[in-house]
């Protein structure tokens, strides 16, 4: 049982997939005895942007508010998951100049050649090719590296393997992946261990062990943990799982965010 709870990952319905206003998820985080917990709503920057500006506002505004209401019981901190940022660097490097976020994830949900992974029908396609696009994209994501950690880096199986139980043989990807850890590695950006895999059917955390590992080995020194709950009802699921992992990878300190600088906790 670990005593410092913290959640780097979490979604309210400022995104389009969230289902839960911010102030609501602080109530139930506090419930949960998490120590802390990080909004990082959704702004997908190969998409119309117009709404998500909207958003964006909306959910910086209302964390700021959550974050005075809930002082001295529970953290809050506001960030942004910037989804695609290498398909609008201009337009992702104005959004990190506007707002004084806490904690940037950078994340893929897509490749250049097809739509969110979530909505993708994978039987019949080349998933050794979908997979090469997506770790090309990742290492040109990691190379800009205007973000604090890199989010479900196998976001992809989560439907490949886990929707559509297609296996494939990562070794294939083992070079270009060892060389997007070491990017961030080098650079002092963080990895996420994900945990949302753990409530879907491939039920494994993004990335596995292995990946972990293979960070560690590289010399990466930065870990954040994230539910990705989309509802109240999970946040901080997973987390100790995590941890756990983080542990047995041979790390003994995690990271969450504050004002864009990581505050090491030990693994307690």
């Amino acid at each position: 049982m670990y005593s410092n709870l913290f959640d780097s990952h979490v979604h309210s319905d400022n995104s389009h997939d969230g289902e839960h206003s911010i102030s609501f998820l602080c109530e139930h985080a506090q419930q949960k005895n998490l120590m802390g917990i990080c909004i990082t709503d959704h702004y997908e920057l190969n998409l119309n942007l117009d709404q998500a500006d909207i958003c964006l506002r909306n959910s910086f505004m209302e964390t700021g508010r959550a974050r005075q209401a809930f002082d001295q019981r529970l953290l809050v901190a506001s960030g942004i998951e910037m989804g695609q940022a290498t398909r609008n660097i201009e337009k992702a490097e104005s959004v990190l100049r506007k707002y004084r976020f806490d904690f940037v994830i950078g994340s893929l949900h897509c490749d250049r050649y097809m739509d969110d992974y979530a909505y993708v029908d994978f039987s019949g396609l080349n998933v050794e090719l979908v997979l090469q696009h997506y770790y090309e994209e990742m290492l040109e994501l990691c190379q800009w590296g205007a973000f604090d950690t890199l989010a479900h880096m196998t976001y992809p199986l989560r439907y490949i393997t886990g929707q559509y139980h297609i296996q494939v043989d990562m070794s294939q990807y083992r070079d270009l992946i060892a060389e997007i850890l070491r990017t961030l590695a080098d650079n002092g950006l963080g990895l996420e261990i994900n945990t949302a895999g753990l409530r879907r059917e491939i039920g494994q955390t993004s990335p596995t062990l292995e990946y972990v590992k293979l960070f560690r080995d590289l010399g990466g020194e930065i870990l954040t943990f994230g539910s990705d709950a989309h509802r109240a009802q999970d946040l901080g699921a997973g987390i100790e799982c995590a941890m756990d992992m983080a542990k047995e990878a041979g790390f003994s300190y995690f990271a969450f965010f504050k004002k864009r600088n990581p505050r090491m906790l030990r693994l307690l």
